[in-house]
């Protein structure tokens, strides 16, 4: 028991580090249904032969969530198909309460978008339950003869008249999971692993009272799982924060930015030329008489490159011009919310370098918007100017 609170408290401890990279879901992260049936061995005990060699069929139902694409707990009903001389269809039950390691994203890291194969460890503990309806029992309740059906156990071998009992069960597993499809909703799972009845001599249990060694049973299940997925990231499983690019993406961006990097930043003599914000007749928007700073994406962190321009604008400056700063951020990436607040974290940035190269603070206004041009790569941007 004690292991099963140290398991939930280093997972309670890791959610927080495991989802910095992701896309908030809520608190129940990720949920999904899944069936399993498979088999289960019977240890090959007298009475108790199970259907092919020691092996009888389980069937199961369980309930989970991720909450990170590491983390997961579960809920597993399982029925044992009955071997036994009662007359229920599940001579034994167990529910369990599961806790799940994605091996393969915690080692390998998780990029946005699950892998075809993946393994995952499972630890559950659980109740467990025997059915003894209508039987006549096979086991010790008493050391006095009993008489059955007119004939007494010590002729035929019987010791005594066996009731319900319950147990507690224990499970260390796999799990070797394939995902279906281009939304990877779907999953194959695999299922090794071995169960432990913990039960107590004397009492009734399925099989004969066995040493906790010979209590444990291999089992292996094939199931079918389908992930609910999440409406607020609509998706079936995690999504990477939107300011993440694929390769391709940033590639293509990164040239755009290194071509406007490399031009001259605007001198004084050309900005006080001209009154008025005027629209240039070209793809990209650009304000006359400003200086635009550009960031990467997802970033308000400024590059040697456009820390030279901010220097080079705040030299062109005398001691009364008054400047303001307009941050913006591309719409097209991330959610609203973050995107107001990465357009005001970077004229803030821009604010501060400037008043580090000499500017006044109380000469620089600052404002935020998305979408200050129509070019992406400079929307993700900090325009100064002067007023």
């Amino acid at each position: 028991m004690k292991k099963i609170f140290v398991l939930i408290a280093a997972l309670a401890m890791t959610v927080m580090a495991s989802a910095q990279n992701l896309e908030w879901t809520g608190p129940f992260g990720m949920p999904y249904v899944g069936v399993n049936g498979g088999a289960v061995s019977t240890l090959n005990v007298e009475n108790f032969d199970g259907f092919v060699k020691g092996v009888r069929p389980v069937a199961g139902l369980e309930l989970g969530t991720y909450f990170t694409p590491v983390w997961g707990v579960s809920v597993e009903a399982l029925g044992f198909f009955n071997t036994t001389t009662s007359w229920t269809l599940f001579d034994e039950s167990a529910v369990l309460a599961n806790g799940k390691v994605n091996f393969s994203n915690l080692l390998a890291g998780y990029k946005g978008q699950p892998r075809r194969v993946e393994v995952v460890g499972v630890l559950g503990y659980g109740w467990g339950h025997d059915y003894v309806a209508g039987s006549h029992g096979q086991y010790r309740t008493s050391d006095e003869p009993v008489i059955v059906d007119g004939v007494s156990n010590e002729v035929i071998g019987w010791n005594g008249v066996a009731t319900d009992k319950n147990y507690t069960v224990y499970r260390a597993g796999a799990e070797l999971n394939v995902n279906l499809g281009d939304a990877r909703a779907w999953q194959i799972n695999v299922k090794p692993g071995y169960l432990w009845f913990h039960k107590v001599a004397g009492n009734y249990v399925s099989t004969p009272v066995l040493t906790s060694k010979r209590d444990g049973r291999p089992y292996l299940e094939l199931g079918v799982t389908y992930k609910f997925g999440n409406r607020k990231v609509k998706s079936h499983n995690f999504v990477t924060n939107t300011y993440d690019a694929y390769q391709k993406d940033y590639d293509a961006l990164k040239s755009q930015y290194d071509e406007l990097a490399n031009r001259e930043p605007e001198v004084r003599e050309v900005v006080k030329t001209v009154t008025e914000t005027k629209e240039v007749p070209v793809e990209t928007k650009v304000l006359v008489g400003s200086t635009i700073i550009t960031f990467n994406i997802g970033s308000c962190e400024l590059t040697p490159t456009e820390k030279a321009k901010v220097e080079a604008f705040a030299k062109s400056l005398d001691g009364e011009t008054l400047v303001s700063v307009t941050g913006s951020a591309d719409s097209k990436t991330g959610t609203e919310t973050r995107n107001f607040a990465l357009a005001k974290n970077r004229a803030n940035v821009v604010k501060n370098a400037l008043v580090g190269f000499g500017v006044a603070e109380d000469r620089i206004e600052t404002d935020y918007t998305l979408d200050a041009t129509e070019n992406v790569l400079t929307s993700r941007s900090a325009i100064a100017k002067f007023k």
